[in-house]
């Protein structure tokens, strides 16, 4: 009766590694699968992203992300100027605190590697558009922002 018990426990410890064995490797499957699908969840995101309104500080990261393409710059300056082209209005003679993003953003932007020269006057104008106030100093950050570019 010994000899039966231990070879029912053999039988039944094999069939449970064999399905453990089964189990583990199913997601190996399904994981190779989620990657060939990435690429067109990365373009779904992208769209996404060019719908949904982002926060001005996500944006701004979007322009200081060394890796940001000039399709994700070209999204990131459409909604700046959709949605938060206009500073607050300056405190008496000086700017207001939220002026100092907005001179990140354009020097960000002027020396990042992918942007262009469209990009560039596209904000530059929608700013001084929607703030005239501000013209002067928004012409002084940009001549800084392409006289630091070198030359």
């Amino acid at each position: 009766m010994n000899i039966e018990i231990v070879i029912e426990s053999v039988v039944g410890l094999v069939v449970l590694l064999t399905l453990l064995i089964v189990l583990f490797l199913v997601p190996w499957k399904r994981k190779k699968k989620k990657l060939h699908t990435k690429k067109s969840q990365g373009k779904e995101a992208t769209q996404r992203k060019r719908e949904e309104v982002l926060p001005f500080d996500e944006l701004r990261a979007v322009v200081r992300r060394r890796s940001s393409s000039s399709e994700d710059l070209e999204m990131a300056i459409d909604q700046v100027i959709k949605h938060y082209a206009k500073i607050h209005p300056k405190l008496g003679i000086r700017n207001h605190p939220d002026f100092d993003k907005y001179v990140d953003l354009i020097v960000h932007l002027v020396r990042h590697k992918n942007t262009n020269k469209d990009l560039i006057i596209k904000l530059d104008k929608a700013l001084t558009h929607e703030n005239p106030q501000y013209k002067a100093e928004l012409n002084d950050t940009l001549t800084k922002a392409l006289n630091s570019l070198g030359g």
